[in-house]
């Protein structure tokens, strides 16, 4: 009876594998040859049930046998090249299915018998690269890049739409490979659309010369590249839109662009009064005393980025771009001065109009002489013009927020100037055909800025603790004339010798920089009498100097300063298919000296600080997917001119500030660690990563303050032992069918800072976690994700009088999408935030409710129209808070958009919707069948869509 229920299992087995197919294949490289060693797996699709496994032969071959009707996953990975996933299903399972020879490179291949396409994963990550898959992280019609970034876990994407990840500010947004508006990362993220991008790739890389040259310089960079729509790279695409709201507010934006042969040309333009800054103020930064943050800012803006060339051998790029800001900023502060013996509290209001005019063009040559010849230059210009005036009135109180006043003061300002700026770069690499491995490069850079300014100031203080003596009050009118201008030349050198056959990748590096600095500043202070009606005076906006100012040379300076920096590098490489690393050690000396020309007392002679520090690089990677980076560096950094000159600053006549031309440079080391691990088959990804950095002879505040005044005056000197640190875990898991995907991220940031609070030497540690998680759902026509978030912040000070400080934060991000196939999309987001541990009247609990519904037409859905609306519960605040090692908390707000509701209309266009192209089918380029002939044998497979 065994034997024979034994027989018939056998029987019945047999005959089962006879009713399965085999799937069979070859795997080749670019060049046509048969790729031995190739993983090959075959997996039940959707449930990832691993079906097959086996490695390919020396012909590349593999086969699958016993494969039954159903649904299934092709993958085929081997170190070095890159993955083959295909989705198929199997039908007929009384034939062989041959899918053919298949390349393993990025694009698509043809199966005989059916095609397919490939699965993405909504995070990748490898080596230096993090990968999103755009098409996963649906957002709503005519979103921009930037709303793209918000939704993907680990990038972080500011109030000033300033763009982080793993604690890194990303300083470069490129288009398929290429710069786009050079460093002015908001031109991509708040210009471009959303829909364009199939990709999204954030890259830790070195800098440009050290990836030209192959000598690390210690520069590193966190880019963002973003890919496009494989049926937007050959034509002409692009969008206008527009809208007008409640409250007077309006929006308006277009791009166009013409990607064709690897050239690209995109024209971008816009105005709007919705905070929607569209590009980088950079012009805010040349000035002093200018402008403030927050508030409500019009703008307006025109930019053209191009990227030309026949061929890869000589290409042209830059950009040209023109911006126009007006900004009405309106802020309430309090700050909290903890010293021993002092507890002072600060409240003070202030408004301000801020206009400005940014005009800058840069330009990059890329010429590939022949094969072993380079050269990279890159010129930059700009011109800003910059117009403010603002008022406020400010109470200092002795004990905390109900104490005796100490002083008030009226603050009335107008301040006007203009800045210059040229800087070229020139690098060329020379590699010797005789010598495989040894290379040449040199660097030339220089830099000229030239800034001028001039304010007229009106303060009115009232000290309350000396009342009844002569110095009771301070009324201050005066002119200031401030001009600096600055020459920056440098150079580099570099060698590179292998050591024996170049193929053991052993190299020896040697670098030569050197760079000198030459800083020029006239500030000149002037009094002008003082008007005899003080009482609401409001001073004259002084285009030139008064006839009646007098000059005031102990405010006033005309000082020249010369820094010169060396930097000779000695280092060993090592290259292989496992691990890289480079070593060495770094030798910097430097040396400044100052020139004061109003006052030859305080000229300072020229002072040498030396510096040695051992460098390194090690990366090791387990397999493509899978890899470990590290790296150590130091870095010297020079004192700024305003932390040099000895001349007092009363700006703020309460608060002045003194440089201190004794300073040293200051010598910086920084250990970095960067781990990344992408499972294929579940297509989780994990990243972590941390950064420790330690400095010596750090430049920090000196404050010193008077209990009876409350004025206080701060200088700078150094300290030795500032440390940071900061650590990120991420975890981004898809559930088994793929709708359903779970992220988490884990932060910590800790910094110990030094500092002195009235003449006594301080540390104070700043503490920061962040834990937060998301769970998201997507289908066809509806996505739904939510966020819980949560910030701990712990301020411990070393002198004893200082109390420590706790701050929590409390949030919750939600937002949904339904996508109707009749046109109709609808969506919402929900942003809840609550503080606690901020100062009287500043913590706060907040809901942002947004919405908009629109509604496509047209055959190809390019025409929208939709309604938003901002804020409709009114409750949005701008509240944040900053500590300093000088026992210094401050909290502030700022005035905000509220709740307003937008009627708009747009319209996107792309010229190769309407073109004749060939099937996508065939991936490798050959023509499609003819119409209405089917492709591909009896019974195979057909196409299937990815998940989403």
């Amino acid at each position: 009876m065994k034997k024979a229920i034994l027989v018939l299992t056998l029987l019945l087995l047999i005959s089962t594998l006879s009713e399965a197919a085999v799937v069979r294949g070859k795997v080749v490289d670019s060049d046509s040859m048969p790729l031995q060693g190739v993983t090959s797996q075959i997996i039940a699709y959707p449930d990832s049930v691993r079906k097959g496994y086996m490695i390919t032969t020396a012909q590349g071959n593999f086969s699958f046998k016993g494969i039954t009707p159903g649904n299934y996953v092709i993958n085929l990975t081997m170190v070095g090249m890159d993955d083959i996933r295909k989705i198929i299903e199997v039908r007929d399972t009384t034939t062989v299915l041959d899918l053919g020879t298949l390349k393993m490179t990025e694009t698509s291949v043809t199966l005989d018998d059916a095609v397919v396409t490939a699965v993405k994963a909504a995070v990748v990550a490898k080596q230096d690269t993090i990968e999103f898959n755009a098409g996963s992280f649906k957002t709503q019609a005519n979103s921009s890049v930037e709303d793209l970034l918000k939704k993907l876990p680990g990038v972080e994407v500011d109030s000033e739409g300033t763009i982080t990840s793993g604690g890194k500010t990303v300083t470069k947004i490129l288009v398929d490979g290429k710069e786009f508006f050079g460093d002015d990362t908001k031109m991509a993220t708040k210009n471009l659309p959303s829909d364009l991008v199939d990709k999204v790739q954030v890259v830790d890389r070195k800098s440009d010369l050290a990836r030209i040259t192959g000598v690390d310089d210690g520069e590193e960079e966190t880019i963002i590249n973003l890919t496009v729509k494989k049926n937007m790279k050959n034509g002409w695409f692009g969008s206008v839109e527009g809208g007008y709201g409640t409250d007077k507010r309006y929006e308006g934006k277009f791009n166009v662009s013409t990607f064709t042969d690897n050239n690209q040309i995109s024209l971008v333009g816009g105005a709007n009064n919705t905070n929607n800054l569209g590009f980088m103020d950079s012009g805010r930064g040349r000035f002093s005393s200018f402008g403030s943050s927050g508030g409500i800012t019009s703008s307006q803006q025109l930019g053209l980025n191009f990227n030309l060339g026949k061929s890869d051998k000589f290409r042209v790029g830059g950009n040209i771009f023109y911006t126009h800001t007006d900004r009405n900023s309106e802020s309430q502060t309090n700050t909290e001065y903890t010293q021993p013996g002092v507890n002072e509290f600060k409240s003070s209001s202030s408004s301000t109009r801020d206009k400005g005019h940014n005009l800058r063009a840069n330009f990059r040559i890329e010429w590939k002489i022949d094969p072993n010849n380079t050269l990279d230059f890159r010129p930059q210009f700009s011109f800003n013009s910059r117009n403010t005036q603002s008022g406020g009135e400010s109470f200092m109180r002795n004990g905390g927020f109900d104490g005796d006043l100490v002083n008030s003061n009226i603050t009335r300002q107008f301040n006007h100037g203009t800045s210059y700026n040229a800087s070229g770069q020139l690098i060329f690499n020379h590699n010797f055909p005789s010598r495989p491995g040894r290379s040449f490069s040199v660097q030339a850079n220089y830099e000229f800025s030239d800034t001028k300014q001039h304010s007229t100031s009106w303060s009115d203080i009232e000290y309350y603790l000396t009342s009844g003596s002569e110095d009771d009050t301070d009324k201050l009118y005066r002119f200031l004339d401030n001009h600096q201008w600055n020459n920056s030349v440098g150079a580099r050198l570099t060698w590179t010798e292998p050591l024996g056959d170049v193929k053991r990748g052993n190299f020896l590096q040697v670098a030569y920089r050197l760079q000198y600095r030459f800083n020029n500043a006239n500030k000149d202070t002037y009094n002008i009498p003082t008007p005899d009606e003080t009482i609401g005076f409001m001073p004259e906006d002084f285009s030139t100097l008064p006839g009646s100012a007098i000059f005031d040379t102990d405010l006033s300076n005309r000082f020249r300063n010369k820094f010169g920096t060396q930097e000779l590098q000695l280092g060993y490489k090592k290259v292989n298919s496992k691990y890289n690393l480079e070593a060495g050690m770094v030798f910097s000396p430097s040396s400044s000296a100052s020139e004061d020309m109003l006052n030859p007392a305080r000229n300072i002679p020229a002072q040498w600080v030396w510096n040695v520090a051992p460098f390194a690089r090690f990366r090791y990677r387990f397999s493509k997917t899978k890899s470990i980076r590290a790296d150590y560096r130091a870095r010297t950094s020079a004192p700024s001119l305003t932390q040099l000159q000895p001349v007092a600053d009363e700006s703020d006549p309460l608060h002045i500030t003194r440089g201190n031309p004794d300073l040293k440079p200051t010598f910086t080391q920084s250990v970095n660690v960067h781990f990344n691990n992408y499972n294929q088959e579940s297509q989780r990804a994990l990243m972590a990563m941390m950064r420790l950095q330690y400095s010596q002879n750090v430049i920090v505040n000196k404050t010193v303050s008077d209990p009876e005044t409350g004025k206080r005056e701060t200088t700078y000197t150094n300290a030795n032992g500032n440390f940071s640190g900061f650590g990120m875990f991420m975890i981004n898991q898809p559930f088994r069918n793929r709708k359903w995907r779970f992220s988490a991220r884990a932060s910590a940031n800790y910094s110990s800072m030094a500092g002195y609070i009235n003449g006594d030497f301080n540390r104070s540690g700043n503490l920061r976690l962040s834990p937060n998680a998301g769970l998201t759902f997507t289908c066809d026509v509806f996505q739904m994700s939510a966020n819980p978030t949560y910030s701990f912040q712990m301020v411990t000070n070393s002198l004893p009088a200082q109390e420590n400080m706790y701050t929590h934060a409390y949030g919750f991000h939600s937002d949904a999408a339904l996508y109707l196939p009749f046109g109709l999309q609808v969506n919402t987001d929900l942003d809840f935030d609550k503080t606690s541990g901020y100062s009287n009247g500043f913590n706060s609990t907040s809901w942002l409710w947004n919405a908009q519904i629109s509604y496509s037409v047209l055959r190809d859905k390019s025409l929208t129209f939709s309604v938003r609306a901002y804020d409709l519960l009114g409750q949005k605040k701008n509240i944040s808070r900053s500590v300093s090692a000088n026992g210094t908390i401050t909290d502030s707000r700022y005035n905000d958009l509220t709740r307003y509701v937008m009627f708009g209309i747009s319209y996107t266009f792309n010229t190769l919707k309407n073109k004749k192209r060939p099937e996508m089918d065939n991936f490798d380029g050959r023509p499609g069948p003819p119409p209405g002939e089917r492709q591909g044998g009896r019974g195979g497979m057909h196409r299937m869509e990815p998940p989403r």
